[in-house]
């Protein structure tokens, strides 16, 4: 534990001290249609605003008839909690609720029914919170059309039927609230109310948005009170935005200047104007602003900066790896990590790719040489006659390694191999390095013109062999369909009755996992599959192979989180870490479907009764385990980037069982869920494992192209190539102007590995990667 404790602080300190003001500003927004969530920027003089989590949602929203996450409001109460709602659809007569401790862990979204007792009403727009400090109460208001209810107003063809005022609960807990009564009713449709104090005048300003459409106003008044029980008078000031339509006005006073940000709405852009004389006179500031890329309406908010700190060293560690990999397992020897899995190629199941041994000694920076298993040529098609007597072409397939285990300097491993007949086994190879060349066992060499002994080193008649060495030294295998059966001494035999794991649920089962803890074996399996892959499990206290009893609670410990963007958590592995004290669950991600799938790896944590805790699988995952093997700063995260081509995007739709443990026949757990993988050059420079470039399949000559902003001296680069396992090769160049290029580095013939590094040594503003060879796509490209 003093080791982790190390180590954390080692890196808390690397990045300590971010700023040395004592507050920031933060702007909670949404872009696009808002299905993908919550967005936040921040800003040190309010003025310049930049996307935090790399321009990444924060928050998938999962409440209402839509699923939407519009005009995201957030207020942070007394103790530190940051309290949000938001539009949850354009109809819905209620608002989505959900609090967090630091904005990056949220908790479970809500349904607040504000509306739900006017049958007639068209719509809950825009809510707001306001904290009120001498009643200890938040105020939730929001804009709400009931037709027929107040004085109307002429409008366009277009808006019929549409007549807004707005409207209020309050709440001291967010858990009961006042009854919903109407907040401001002034002579004219009224949307996108918003408040904020005045800290020298000490009284509240409320700017709202004229929603008037005949003739058209749609700008922004203000209207003040000195008490927010009293109400605001429905005398407003003239319009402080300029001769364009705007909306969601979010006021924020930086120092002693007010600045209200808004929507230009119909001109794509967002503005703001200013007041230095607390609210008597504005100033249009919109060409003096910058804001990220598609902002739409939120609100701006002061933070201390230890909050903004925080949110800048976040990260998303999963994926785990930049590559395609399924099944995976895990085990540590010395000071290394290895990963073992099944390498995808987007080909289906007909088809793997190569496999290989990912390394870390940080837990984030992998890197793998070449491939553990020499022998095969796994992209060479073998031709073979069918039960059916129909002849067809096959290949050779490495499949779902599991827990590679250690013994007297001898490494195991148990991995399926599939032969291009489909027949599908689990086999036993040895090694006196984790990392391999691994070699069938009872063979000390390996021709690739011969597989001679290689069905000798056969040890179970079926796919996903997973071993378990208990305390005593005894070791067990357990595959596919809750088979299982204790191995031999030399670990490399099946010995006694095979027999049927006894589990709660029933149905297909693949990925199996023994581990122990505390004196207690947990049998985990998995059910049904794809996007609605679930793991469940099993207990015992008297040995790997008898009295497994169903947990008490939920034994579904790991299923899809729709609010995390995690689908399909499937055929995984538990790695203990000592050190730490930490059980971790590494797991498949369904990805796009078919062999697109990624590694994750999520912490596990338990009750006092032994029982697993429900694993909410996220996009967040692990992070280091060590101290970071990289300390150099990453100047790809500031530089922008373009290509020769780009891939157009891929959609995957699924539906997706929000409830397992009901019968997956029952079609009201399922939700229709959609994600877009997009292929832009700058995913390149994310520093993300889930992102990517790709080149279009037609581009001839792929290349990808970076621009520092400034000549700078790059020491290295390091390229993680799309499918590395397959192989390289690329050249590099460089340039000052962008027009003149010299050669800086290549690599002739294909290699496999991941990352390529590339030796540049010069002070340079342009790199130019072409791919002459291999898979024409870069998940990262890091330069140091």
């Amino acid at each position: 534990m003093k080791k982790r404790l190390f180590s954390l602080l080692c890196l808390l300190g690397a990045v300590s001290g971010l700023f040395a003001g004592d507050t920031a500003y933060l702007f909670s927004y949404f872009i696009n249609d808002s299905r993908d969530g919550l967005h936040l920027a921040y800003s040190l003089d309010g003025l310049t605003w930049t996307p935090l989590n790399h321009g990444k949602s924060f928050l998938i929203p999962t409440v209402g008839k839509n699923r939407l996450m519009r005009d995201p409001s957030i207020c942070q109460a007394p103790d530190g909690t940051f309290h949000m709602v938001w539009t949850s659809s354009w109809t819905d007569r209620i608002i989505g609720y959900a609090s967090s401790p630091d904005l990056i862990h949220w908790s479970e979204q809500r349904s607040i029914p504000v509306m739900m007792h006017e049958p007639a009403a068209h719509n809950c727009w825009a809510p707001e919170l306001f904290y009120d400090e001498p009643s200890q109460t938040y105020y939730i208001f929001w804009a709400t059309t009931i037709p027929g209810r107040h004085k109307e107003v002429p409008v366009i063809e277009s808006e019929k039927g549409l007549n807004h005022r707005i409207y209020y609960v309050t709440t001291k807990d967010f858990n009961t609230f006042s009854e919903t009564k109407l907040f401001f009713n002034p002579d004219f449709s009224v949307i996108d109310a918003a408040i904020v104090r005045d800290p020298v005048m000490k009284d509240l300003i409320m700017v709202v948005k004229n929603e008037n459409s005949l003739p058209a106003e749609k700008n922004l008044r203000i209207t003040r009170t000195t008490r927010i029980e009293d109400g605001f008078p429905t005398t407003v000031s003239p319009s402080i935005t300029g001769d364009y339509w705007c909306e969601g006005p979010a006021p924020l006073f930086v120092d002693d200047v007010l600045y209200v940000y808004f929507d230009k709405y119909r001109n794509h852009q967002y503005g703001a104007v200013c007041s230095r004389d607390h609210g008597k006179t504005w100033e249009d500031v919109s060409d003096r602003v910058s804001f990220p890329k598609g902002i739409r309406h939120g609100t701006a908010f002061t933070v201390e900066k230890a909050v903004l700190d925080k949110l800048l060293r976040i990260h998303n560690f999963n994926p785990l790896v930049p590559d395609n990999i399924a099944d995976p397992s895990l085990s540590k020897f010395g000071d290394t990590y290895y990963l073992y899995g099944t390498t995808d190629i987007d080909k289906g199941l007909s088809q793997a790719g190569t496999p290989v041994v990912w390394k870390s000694k940080d837990f984030v920076n992998w890197s793998f040489d070449g491939s553990h298993i020499v022998g095969f040529d796994w992209h060479k098609g073998h031709e073979y006659v069918n039960a059916k007597g129909e002849k067809k072409t096959g290949y050779f397939r490495y499949w779902a390694p599991g827990r590679v285990v250690e013994k007297n300097g001898e490494y195991y491993l148990y991995t399926t191999f599939v032969k291009p007949d489909e027949n599908a086994r689990t086999y036993v190879l040895k090694s006196d390095r984790p990392e391999g060349p691994f070699l069938f066992a009872g063979r000390n060499s390996i021709s690739s013109h011969s597989l001679d002994g290689f069905d000798q080193s056969c040890i179970a008649p079926d796919i996903d062999g997973e071993p378990f060495v208990d305390d005593d030294g005894t070791a067990y295998l357990f595959w596919r369909r809750r088979m299982a059966a204790r191995m031999t001494d030399d670990w490399q035999h099946l010995t006694g009755d095979t027999i049927v794991m006894s589990t709660a649920r029933q149905g297909y089962s693949e990925g199996p996992v023994m581990f122990k803890r505390k004196g207690i074996y947990y049998y985990i399996y998995t059910l049904r599959g794809n996007q609605n892959y679930v793991n469940a499990y099993m207990m015992s206290r008297q040995s790997p192979l008898s009295g497994f009893e169903k947990p008490e609670g939920n034994d579904i410990f790991l299923f899809s989180s729709i609010a995390n963007n995690v689908w399909g958590p499937g055929h995984g592995n538990v790695f203990y870490n000592e050190e730490t004290d930490d059980y971790i669950f590494v797991y498949l991600e369904y990805g796009d479907g078919g062999t697109t799938r990624q590694v994750y790896a999520n912490r596990m944590e338990f009750n006092e009764d032994g029982t697993i805790k429900t694993l909410v699988p996220d996009e967040k995952g692990v992070g280091y385990l060590a101290v970071s093997q990289e300390q150099r700063e990453n100047k790809a995260l500031k530089a922008s980037f373009s290509a020769s081509s780009v891939r157009s995007p891929r959609t995957s739709k699924v539906e997706i069982e929000t409830q397992p443990n009901r019968p997956l026949a029952d079609k009201t757990s399922l939700v229709k869920v959609e994600r877009t993988h997009i292929y832009h050059p700058g995913n390149a420079g994310d520093q993300s494992n889930g992102t990517r470039w790709m080149a279009e399949t037609n581009d001839d000559h792929p290349w990808l192209m970076v621009d520092l902003g400034e000549a700078m001296q790059v020491t290295e680069c390091q390229f993680a190539f799309v499918h590395p396992a397959e192989g390289h090769a690329w050249h590099l160049e460089k340039s000052n102007d962008g027009t003149n290029w010299q050669p800086c580095a290549e690599v002739k013939e294909v290699k496999a590995c991941s990352p390529h590094v590339a030796t540049v040594g010069d002070k340079v503003r342009y790199l130019r990667l072409h791919i002459d060879k291999g898979a024409a796509g870069l998940w990262e490209w890091k330069i140091y």
